[in-house]
């Protein structure tokens, strides 16, 4: 009885600890003639019959369920490449605590940090007030331009990650884009546990700041990662990851100037002209060929 009694538990609550389960066998068999097993036994019948703990996945959906499933049924390993800037890690990360404009509102903003893979340096760091294509162009152009250019760089499949502007700009630079799956962060683990480092060092030493505005948190966010976290020992390295980044044999590409990273970030469409005036029509705005091109029937048009 108490087998089909913890299984009927496993069932219902896959995401529960042993111990509450055990707790809460003990509750379904107080007052029966059954007796409660002890908690080493649960959690020994449990392991024994492969009911481990299964994280309950943020989302209902049959892709969250799908990601999980792929986790708990197939190998996963970590990784690191052997290069510097053989590949960076790219993400987004909503922080922990509002902030004032310029305009003088409240946000929540938002992360924007650029990780190389062999040496955990952050190529770029800066806070955001919304996810587009612009901003993570921005700051890539920007870590571009510190660090020069990766070989890859691995992002998650957010929209502004899969905009047409950033797929062909990547593509155009020569950087291969990797994606993560969907639903599986801890493909991008080395992200996430920076925003660990985030949320525990930086921030933490910043609640004694009552107005805290965005330029003041961009600033305090360099301070910390050039003088603190570039200099401190890393948990999973032998070194900082300064001096890593420095002493490893590199990879890294000359990055071009700023106009041809501007240049290399935009969508390409072609368009018919009209052969009345000259024109041709994009997003809803109707533009003048120059007379030189009214010989062309399509015309090829670069934006961003």
């Amino acid at each position: 009885a108490a087998r089909e009694a913890l299984q009927a538990q496993y069932r219902d609550h896959p995401g529960w600890t042993a111990q509450l389960h055990h707790d809460n066998l003990a509750a379904t068999l107080a007052g029966s003639a059954t007796p409660v097993p002890s908690y080493p036994s649960v959690r020994r019948y449990l392991k024994a019959q492969g009911m481990v703990r299964r994280a309950t996945p943020k989302r209902d959906t049959v892709g969250a369920l799908a990601a999980r499933d792929h986790l708990e049924q197939r190998e996963v390993r970590s990784f690191e490449v052997e290069h510097v800037a053989a590949l960076w890690h790219l993400d987004f990360h909503h922080g922990s605590r509002k902030v004032l404009t310029a305009a003088g509102a409240w946000i929540t903003p938002l992360l924007l940090g650029v990780i190389d893979d062999r040496s955990r340096l952050v190529c770029h760091l800066q806070w955001y007030a919304n996810e587009t294509a612009e901003v993570l162009v921005h700051g890539l152009s920007q870590a571009f331009m510190k660090r020069g250019l990766p070989r890859a760089l691995m992002t998650d499949n957010g929209a502004a990650m899969l905009a047409e502007e950033t797929v062909a700009g990547l593509a155009s630079l020569g950087v291969l884009h990797q994606t993560t799956l969907p639903y599986s962060p801890y493909q991008n683990a080395k992200q996430e546990a920076f925003w660990g480092r985030v949320e525990g060092r930086l921030m933490a030493m910043l609640e004694g700041e009552p107005g805290l505005t965005l330029d003041t948190l961009n600033r305090a966010t360099q301070a910390w990662v050039e003088q603190e976290y570039h200099r401190s020992r890393h948990a999973e390295l032998p070194s900082t990851p300064l001096a890593r980044y420095l002493e490893g044999s590199s990879v890294a590409r000359p990055c071009p100037d700023a106009a041809a990273l501007r240049a290399a970030f935009r969508i390409e469409v072609a368009r018919r002209q009209r052969r009345a005036d000259g024109t041709v029509s994009l997003a809803g705005i109707r533009l003048e060929i120059p007379a030189r091109y009214r010989a062309l029937e399509t015309v090829h048009l670069r934006y961003a």
